[in-house]
């Protein structure tokens, strides 16, 4: 059995059963990044010593486990190799998030999940890369370089977790944890062809990670969340039970305990079905995968209905979303780098316009996108009291060749300003904090991955899962980039 090529509970299982030793696992681990990482340049920071350190320490813990010592305990992940975004604290470990005034901070202590998974004895063995501040869908950094998709080196790995899911892709690592406010842990997994989980809005502590700069007010108080990148179902369900729940550092988290999953087949689900929506029409392979998935689900039987909840204005809840997350960003910026943005309304781009409403930073305008959001919120959570799940697309597209941010993204020939269209379909599960997991359900005509996301209820993570798994079991294993089988 090759390591680098099992998930990372199949990876705990043999670790545990002494098939395997984590020293085993996590050399191989390094020895493959030695080898491949170089031109994909997924991992930026590689911690071989801290490692090893932490592998040697896992086997010993083991022994004493089975010796029967007292107090000798093994986690769920006990003696797994992971990699970690770099965007999260790792302490002794730099933490700069690409933005280069940040490029010698050294952190203090863990963030909070990262503290929980070397709990559950993890090994972490570095720092996957970010874009600038986590803010693209590209992984660009400006202190560590590009990414390249796991697929196709020219195009865009995603982001902005996009090391994480290239690492996971290239067999690098098999679990990766990101974090989310528009897309950031869904859109790679679709374009790299793996897993993730968004989870409910608060459901994971936020504590340890930038953007939020160090020794700053903390802004981004909205939407934003933290989940893992894998290459199965059961993966992610491991890694959320792990880090979910209250930290003490958040008074917006709330102890909600995330239940059982049940064991659920995909006969009987109600499944809600969103080809395309009305901001952007998605290109022809992924409009055939999703009909493709939803046909599988039917024939499993499922019951599938192609609906979206009532009412919905999408335009609105886009700008909403952005409008949102452009006060968290902007609320500390002085008034001159904001002014510079005033009579901008009017643009073209929706994406300029949004930035033009709120570097005003009007108090009471951003009090009524918090009350429409509220409105919203409800609209979908009642959608989804008549239906288990909605599936949609990811992304509109497959990964497309690497571009500046100034230039349209091109959807089967038709242009789209490039935030709009990226964040297109991923946007509204982070305005309605509604959990979301990829799961990667075919390959476009030229062979590139395309992932499909489920939508739940908040604090449905558990169902979610149970829904996930019935439908990865109707799916084809995930798959393996052609230039990283084994």
């Amino acid at each position: 059995m090759n390591p680098c090529f099992e998930t990372a509970t199949r990876l705990a299982r043999a670790i545990r059963s002494g098939r395997l030793s984590s020293v085993e696992v996590t050399e191989a681990h390094l020895q493959r990044i030695a080898r491949v990482n170089g031109p994909i340049n997924a991992i930026v920071l590689v911690d071989r010593e801290g490692a090893m350190k932490a592998a040697r320490a896992a086997d010993r813990a083991l022994k004493a486990y089975k010796a029967g010592k007292k107090g000798a305990t093994l986690g769920p992940l006990h003696g797994v190799p992971i990699t970690i975004k770099e965007a999260f604290d790792i302490a002794g470990l730099p933490t700069t998030s690409s933005h280069p005034p940040l490029k010698d901070n050294i952190a203090k202590a863990d963030a909070s999940i990262v503290a929980r998974l070397r709990a559950a004895g993890a090994v972490i063995l570095g720092k996957t890369n970010v874009p600038e501040l986590c803010a693209d869908f590209q992984t660009d950094s400006p202190l560590f370089g590009t990414t390249k998709n796991a697929w196709d080196a020219r195009r865009t790995a995603g982001g902005s977790t996009g090391g994480g899911a290239v690492a996971v892709a290239a067999r690098l690592s098999p679990l990766e944890l990101g974090s989310d406010i528009g897309g950031s842990v869904r859109n790679p997994a679709h374009f790299n062809g793996i897993f993730s989980l968004k989870p409910t809005e608060w459901r994971v502590p936020s504590h340890g990670h930038v953007p939020d700069l160090p020794g700053m007010t903390r802004t981004v108080r909205y939407m934003g969340t933290f989940g893992p990148l894998a290459r199965s179902v059961d993966d992610l369900e491991t890694a959320l039970r792990i880090i979910a729940g209250p930290d003490g550092h958040e008074a917006e988290a709330p102890p909600v305990p995330l239940g059982p999953t049940p064991k659920l087949s995909a006969k009987g689900l109600r499944i809600a079905v969103l080809t395309s929506n009305p901001l952007v029409t998605v290109s022809a392979d992924t409009g055939a995968v999703v009909e493709t998935t939803a046909r599988l689900l039917t024939k499993a039987g499922a019951k599938v209905k192609h609906v979206s909840p009532q009412a919905l204005d999408w335009q609105q809840a886009w700008d909403d979303w952005s409008d949102l997350f452009q006060y968290l960003i902007r609320a500390l910026q002085p008034l001159g780098e904001r002014e510079r943005f005033f009579g901008r309304d009017q643009s073209k781009d929706p994406s300029t316009r949004s930035v033009a409403r709120a570097s005003r930073l009007d108090l009471g305008q951003f009090f009524a996108v918090l009350d429409r959001r509220d409105q919203l919120i409800r609209r979908c959570e009642a959608f989804l009291d008549d239906y288990d799940a909605w599936l949609m697309p990811v992304m509109p597209d497959v990964a497309f060749i690497r571009q500046p941010q100034s230039q349209p993204l091109s959807i089967d020939g038709v242009d789209h300003p490039y935030f709009f269209a990226g964040t297109s379909y991923n946007f509204l599960a982070n305005l309605t904090g509604q959990p979301s997991i990829v799961l990667p359900c075919g390959l476009s005509r030229e062979g590139l991955p395309i992932g499909l996301q489920l939508v739940g209820k908040r604090w449905g993570e558990a169902k979610l899962l149970g829904i996930a798994k019935a439908l990865e079991k109707l799916l084809p294993p995930c798959p393996v980039p052609p230039d990283y089988k084994d």
